[in-house]
């Protein structure tokens, strides 16, 4: 089984926010033959045609090879992923003085590890939003959507340009026992020492774009450190992100791969990247809208074997297999006890099949059996995973988007120690392992 590992890290290390996810997304894809479609242009499309489709606000992505049959009889084959992880985010008047130093006011998305951000050092990134005017000065609207006219741009420093630092020991003598961390007073960062005007502008050299000059923004803080691997094997990839950046590797690497094993087939695969998954994937691009059913809707109306009035494009979704790949708690050799002994994954073991009875996971004992089959198809071992029934469990995009395609669904993943930290680990062989299954399931039945 092909090491994916390397390649997986390089990939890790661009996408530090879902705009350079999709960035670096579009960067693979493009380099494999896929062109971006016009939402504002009609489609036509036809087997074998490689696109993708880039959500307005640049966090979401859905790449397609399209299948021979038209989707209303052929259906989709689809792999889920989300390009967000819990992350720390400037708040929207983020700067203020205090203690001789420049402090970055954040606010915290998803389910942070609040003591995993301290005394690390912190890159700064994101995208930048100006007002595009006219000669005169004006606001300018968009010719295509009459919209007023916005002009984004990607920013990154690519250095340690912050830190958020502990409180010492001898001045919270209780932090070994308790510890609580209050986000709003503990996770700012220390940009450096001086005044705002002396620092705002040399962040804004370093990220090549003037940042007081910005009309809007969203600038994240994440670790600076690249992933890498580590264990006297090197075995185990560390690094942020891989919840879920991992899977959104996978299952973009496995799209890219399924047209060397076949470059045309009669289903079409889908591979969607949604953003905003660890918030609840309640926003314009994320599992909850509409973004994956309208386009694939519109999709099936402008394939060349669509026969309006003989067929109804909602017809595909019955004939569709979705799998929600997220990530998976592995058993952990410090705390045994927080798994159940028979659903206990362990890294470097195999894929991981999540079922729960409250319907967290969109998995059933249908799907679970198919995706078996895909798995002993590729030569993937496959774990299983329920929470302890004393614990809450989690969800992800697989009951959002079994719900709003009415398609089987089955929700998995690889293992992982620290979910949410700066420091997650995961498998270097897991990884290969999605890779291959989730190739065997986009090509499924040979032609």
């Amino acid at each position: 089984m092909i090491d994916h590992a390397d390649d997986y890290i390089d990939f890790l290390n661009e996408a530090v926010t879902p705009f350079h996810a999709v960035a670096e997304l579009k960067r693979r894809f493009t380099a494999s033959g896929f062109s971006q479609v016009d939402p504002y242009a009609d489609w036509n499309v036809q087997g074998g045609d490689r696109l993708m489709i880039e959500s307005a606000d640049r966090r979401s992505l859905i790449a397609i090879v399209v299948g021979e049959q038209c989707p209303a009889h052929g259906g989709y084959a689809i792999v889920g992923a989300h390009t967000d992880s819990p992350d720390l985010r400037l708040k929207p008047k983020p700067t203020s003085e205090a203690a001789g130093v420049v402090l970055l006011h954040t606010q915290f998305h998803g389910g942070v590890i609040y003591r995993s951000w301290l005394d690390r050092p912190l890159d700064l990134g994101g995208c930048v939003y100006n007002i595009v005017r006219d000669d005169q000065g004006k606001p300018k609207y968009s010719e295509n959507s009459a919209l007023p006219e916005v002009k984004a741009t990607l920013v990154r420093a690519r250095q340690p340009v912050a830190v958020i630092p502990d409180l010492a020991i001898h001045l919270d003598r209780d932090k070994n026992d308790g510890g609580k961390i209050n986000p709003e007073v503990w996770l700012n960062a220390v940009l450096g020492t001086g005044t705002r005007d002396e620092l705002v502008p040399k962040l804004s050299e370093l990220v090549g774009h003037d940042l007081l000059e910005a009309d809007g923004f969203h600038l994240h803080l994440f670790p600076y450190a690249p992933a890498l691997r580590v264990g006297v094997d090197r075995s185990i990839i560390l690094g942020p992100r891989h919840d879920d950046l991992a899977m959104t590797y996978a299952g973009s690497q496995a799209l890219i791969e399924s047209l060397e094993a076949s470059s045309r087939g009669r289903r079409t695969r889908v591979a969607v990247f949604f953003d905003a998954e660890e918030c609840g994937s309640m926003t314009a691009s994320g599992a909850h809208s509409g973004f994956l059913r309208d386009n694939l809707l519109r999709l099936t109306r402008s394939h060349a074997g669509y026969v309006a009035g003989e067929m109804d494009p909602e017809q595909a979704f019955a004939a569709s297999f979705v799998v929600s790949a997220d990530m998976v708690h592995a058993h952990h050799p410090n705390h045994l006890d927080k798994h159940e002994p028979r659903h206990a994954p362990k890294i470097n073991d195999g894929m991981v099949i999540k079922t729960n009875a409250n319907e967290r996971y969109a998995t059933t004992g249908e799907t679970e059996a198919m995706f078996r089959a895909i798995c002993e198809r590729a030569e993937v071992p496959v774990q299983s995973f329920v929470i302890r029934q004393d614990m809450r469990c989690g969800s992800t995009i697989g009951p959002i988007t079994s719900a709003l395609l009415g398609a089987r669904t089955v929700d998995v993943g690889i293992p992982m120690w620290g979910m949410h930290s700066t420091g997650e680990a995961v498998g270097a062989q897991d990884l290969g392992r999605a890779v291959a299954a989730f190739t065997e399931h986009f090509c499924g039945l040979r032609e």
